[in-house]
């Protein structure tokens, strides 16, 4: 369909307040486009109708950051930005709010998206607490392992305030030339101090490592000092969010100029079901193979969720309907990816039927039933059953 990305942008913003006018002509624009064979179309709409639901909790309101509550000059999108003087590198890239639209938000856990939802609402509100003689937080620190969705939680972030992103580019600020890396970063917190913006800082220990590192020449002292007069400049008038995977390598200086830090986890139980129903969309996968993923998938990140739900989409892309099985398909992915092997349950998955159906019958927070584990299985109820007293007796 030509046009389609606009009218997808049209319709992710339609949802985020979602009227059963608008979900029902999505819907029979996603039948329409399944009957005409626009496969990867209707994927597309598909999945934004699956989370269209969860985009709307973490959007209470489409009310933006007052432009007088910060200073500086607004981003257009004639803005270049700022570039090293001497290779020309750009220093970072600039993201508008209409472009931070079509950004897929992260899958939260509740805990941590209650506490995102009050942070966004008091950036949103600085004037409210300014004229209360409150100092706001402006500096925010994410942290945690790779994959689980920190840098897509600033962009969520930047785009609830209304305000554009201006990312750091670790290849255009980081220099081989004595005094250059400092000089770098001094030109893009100038920069940003100029414009009404979000500054995110990601990989931040490359920039930011312990001072007293064995393993790093003068230099990095020079570059973490240059980034603390920044950060403290910056502290009144703008906000910085920085991301790392490595907390433990940031300078003990740096790590106190964050007002606000935040650990972001490996998904819950919960948070990995929804991001199981977000990615197999538009493979007919059952409820109980789903909780079935979602169980399998204790500490894994989001992003490595998202590749197994690729790699039973390719599987199943690459047989017929009627031979296709997920669990068969796990079992391809476990023996084809060494990072799960030591994983106990991808170890279940590669043993005895009989003992995975018992294990996931005893496992109380998926609550699955015979009926569940027959369907999922391929089994009747009373093989499952079967199975279920032998390992009983064994146990």
């Amino acid at each position: 369909m030509e046009h389609f990305s606009i009218i997808l942008a049209l319709l992710r913003a339609a949802l985020k307040e979602p009227s059963p006018a608008v979900t029902s002509h999505a819907g029979r624009l996603l039948a329409a486009l399944r009957k005409d064979g626009q496969d990867e179309q209707a994927a597309q709409l598909a999945k934004l109708l699956e989370r269209g639901g969860q985009a709307g909790r973490m959007q209470p309101s489409r009310v933006v950051l007052s432009r007088a509550a910060l200073p500086g000059e607004a981003i257009t999108p004639s803005v270049r930005p700022p570039v090293d003087k001497e290779t020309g590198a750009s220093l970072a890239d600039i993201t508008l709010p209409a472009m931070l639209e079509l950004i897929e938000p992260p899958v939260l856990n509740s805990a941590l998206r209650g506490s995102v939802e009050a942070l966004i609402e008091e950036w949103r509100h600085l004037d409210r607490l300014r004229a209360m003689g409150i100092r706001p937080p402006l500096n925010c620190l994410l942290f945690g392992a790779p994959g689980t969705g920190k840098t897509k939680l600033a962009q969520l972030v930047s785009r609830e305030i209304g305000l554009p992103l201006v990312t750091a580019r670790l290849d255009g600020l980081i220099s081989s030339y004595l005094g250059t890396t400092a000089r770098n970063i001094s030109a893009l917190f100038s920069f940003a101090n100029r414009y009404q913006c979000v500054l995110l800082l990601d990989e931040f220990d490359a920039i930011a490592k312990v001072r007293d590192d064995p393993h790093e020449v003068g230099e990095i002292k020079r570059v973490v000092n240059t980034l603390l007069q920044c950060l403290d400049q910056r502290s009144e008038i703008g906000i910085t969010i920085a991301i790392t995977n490595h907390e433990q390598l940031l300078d003990s200086a740096i790590w106190r100029r964050f007002d606000i830090r935040v650990a972001v986890p490996k998904p819950d139980l919960e948070s990995r079901v929804d991001i199981v129903n977000r990615y197999v969309a538009p493979l007919d996968v059952s409820l109980a193979e789903r909780r079935f993923l979602a169980w399998l998938t204790e500490g894994l990140t989001g992003s490595e969720i998202e590749t197994l739900a690729n790699a039973i989409k390719r599987a199943a892309a690459m047989s017929s309907n009627a031979d296709f099985s997920a669990l068969e398909a796990l079992k391809v992915h476990a023996l084809l990816s060494a990072n799960h092997r030591q994983h106990p349950r991808w170890e279940q998955l590669l043993g005895p039927l009989e003992t995975l159906a018992a294990t996931l019958a005893a496992d109380r927070e998926l609550a699955f039933t015979q009926e569940d584990l027959a369907r999922f299985f391929g089994k009747d109820q009373s093989t499952i059953s079967r199975w279920i007293r032998k390992h009983r007796e064994v146990s």
